[in-house]
């Protein structure tokens, strides 16, 4: 693995602890999770042990670039309804109720391409969950080393989906998600330009057990910035 590839699943296994932001991301788009589903980067399989507890889904597709990130989850999760992939999502064909897609995009350099063929995996009525970096004025030595590519925003966003779905016949929902943390991020990599190899182990720990409990339940649906940029697309019914 690259050492970009390699900082991805560190990251994802130093996040796998927090266990309340996981949960709160994870309620963004529980009630998309019916019938057959695409995860696009399992990681450590997070998300993956969540969407196997919902009580609609009938199969769940679950795909990495990385091999030990599928290695690790093939290891660690047995179900009948999951087929776990080492794969490109370009590389996937099939007919999906939703597809499942977080922090991936940042990393492909054609993103409009890889969109576009998402767009394409959506059954009739199916919805795409995507989730994103945001703010390009966020983007720091910590993103280079996690081999983003970029950082997104609204307006930039309804542009790729434009351009990877020129036919339309989607209904989009577009929400930025976890403020505190924009704020956390902006101090800690812009302000005081924290190595990005620092380690953040304590920070996480500390954020998820007294800042999430509570930030779930007061901060609202439409907040003007965030950590994150959530995009739900739905395609329309046949």
């Amino acid at each position: 693995m690259s050492n970009a590839a390699d900082d991805l699943f560190v990251s994802a296994a130093g996040m796998a602890p927090a266990v309340n932001y996981a949960d709160w991301t994870y309620s963004l788009f529980a009630p998309l999770v019916r019938g057959a589903v695409l995860e696009v980067g399992c990681g450590v399989g997070t998300f993956t042990r969540r969407m196997l507890g919902a009580p609609g889904l009938t199969s769940l597709t679950s795909i990495d670039i990385l091999e030990a990130a599928v290695r690790q989850c093939r290891a660690a999760i047995q179900d009948p309804r999951l087929d776990l992939r080492h794969a490109d999502v370009r590389e996937i064909t099939g007919a999906f109720d939703a597809v499942v897609c977080m922090n991936v995009l940042e990393h492909i350099e054609d993103d409009r391409a890889a969109l576009s063929h998402m767009l394409n995996l959506l059954a009739p009525g199916g919805t795409l969950f995507l989730l994103v970096p945001a703010h390009a004025a966020l983007y720091s030595a910590f993103d280079v080393e996690g081999g983003h590519f970029r950082r997104y925003n609204k307006p930039g966003m309804r542009e790729l989906f434009q351009r990877a779905a020129p036919g339309g016949g989607l209904t989009m929902d577009q929400f930025y998600f976890n403020s505190i943390g924009a704020l956390g991020y902006w101090a800690v990599y812009k302000l005081l330009r924290k190595a990005p190899r620092g380690g953040a182990d304590a920070e996480i720990g500390w954020f998820d057990r007294l800042v999430v409990p509570w930030q779930r339940r007061l901060e609202p649906r439409q907040v003007p910035f965030g950590i994150s940029l959530v995009t739900v697309a739905t395609r329309g019914a046949a």
